[in-house]
């Protein structure tokens, strides 16, 4: 190569490396917020990102946490969050007036939440749970259609149990082992570590006998999605393919998450194989799923009327099949 084409093909690498730094540097971040800090479902993002998948597609992400779906809806309305992880219940925030949607169906049958009771007989069966005191977070959220639901589906209409809203899982871990309830319904992970501990047991898993729900979706601000779809693809793109991740590579997704749930080797191992089938592999949204969730709704009283799905969600932004 002569002198005059190497100073070229130089000239032009630098001018390449150039642009490439310039397009980085004014590449803004995108704001996403998870609803609680440990619960596995959420550790998936922290999964993609220490590997590195979305900023291989060009994101780079701003992890926060808020406490519950309200906070992140609130958060979204104020601007200060463009993404945010919730239940397919959230679906409320938007009838009430919320300035977003949901872009994605994150995850299908709730495999993730469970009544848990003490391991001490007793309450030994699903039927001895008629009138007994159960704890939930707070009312009308996923917890508390979870355990009405089941009431339900055991005859006993939705006020068969005692519900007790008792605030985040501290509350009412604790107040099953004070023995001033005797079931909680919460995070699965929650009762797979008072089973390792001999202090509780998982009596039902709620995705056993609800199997069609929308447990979790992805929502966005109205605002990224008019202003910049394609980081909202670009991100989809790197969720699904996290997602992709994770059923694949069982012993690194634990190793990771587990930084993020505190969860014993044996327990995280536990929850990956429960939780994994859960995840939706395309976000594509179910018809029936989204009926249950508006359903949901009216019977918790969360929302009077549902808008029209169109306002509820799109799947304008996810990857193409």
């Amino acid at each position: 190569m002569s002198a005059l084409s190497l100073r070229a093909a130089v000239g032009l690498l630098a001018a390449a490396l150039i642009a490439c730094a310039t397009q980085a540097d004014a590449a803004e971040k995108l704001r996403v917020a998870k609803p609680t800090p440990t619960a596995y479902s959420f550790s998936l993002i922290d999964l993609g990102i220490e590997k590195g998948i979305f900023q291989k597609h060009g994101v780079e992400i701003e992890l926060l946490t808020l406490a519950g779906g309200a906070k992140i809806a609130q958060a979204m309305v104020a601007g200060s969050i463009d993404i945010g992880f919730g239940s397919g219940l959230d679906f409320g925030y938007i009838a009430r007036g919320a300035t977003e949607k949901a872009v994605a169906a994150m995850a299908g049958p709730m495999l993730n939440i469970a009544i848990t009771v003490r391991n001490d007989g007793s309450v030994p069966t699903v039927a001895d749970l008629k009138g007994k005191r159960i704890g939930i977070t707070t009312p009308g959220t996923i917890t508390d259609w979870a355990a009405r639901e089941l009431s339900r589906r055991q005859g006993w209409g939705p006020e068969g149990m005692q519900i007790v809203p008792l605030g985040g899982p501290d509350g009412t871990i604790g107040a099953l082992m004070a023995k001033n309830t005797e079931a909680v319904s919460g995070a699965v992970e929650g009762g797979l570590q008072l089973e390792s501990q001999g202090r509780g047991k998982v009596l039902v898993n709620f995705g056993d006998t609800i199997k069609v729900f929308l447990t979790h979706a992805i929502y966005a601000t109205n605002d990224l999605m008019a202003k910049r779809p394609d980081d909202l693809r670009a991100f989809l793109r790197g969720w699904f393919e996290t997602v992709a991740y994770m059923r694949g590579n069982k012993d690194e997704t634990v190793r990771i998450t587990r930084q993020v749930t505190r969860l014993s080797p044996e327990v995280a191992e536990r929850v990956y194989d429960i939780q994994r089938a859960m995840f939706s592999v395309d976000g594509r949204f179910d018809p029936e799923a989204v009926r249950v969730v508006k359903q949901a709704l009216l019977d918790t009283g969360m929302s009077e009327k549902m808008p029209d799905d169109r306002m509820l969600f799109t799947e304008e932004f996810l990857p193409s099949r």
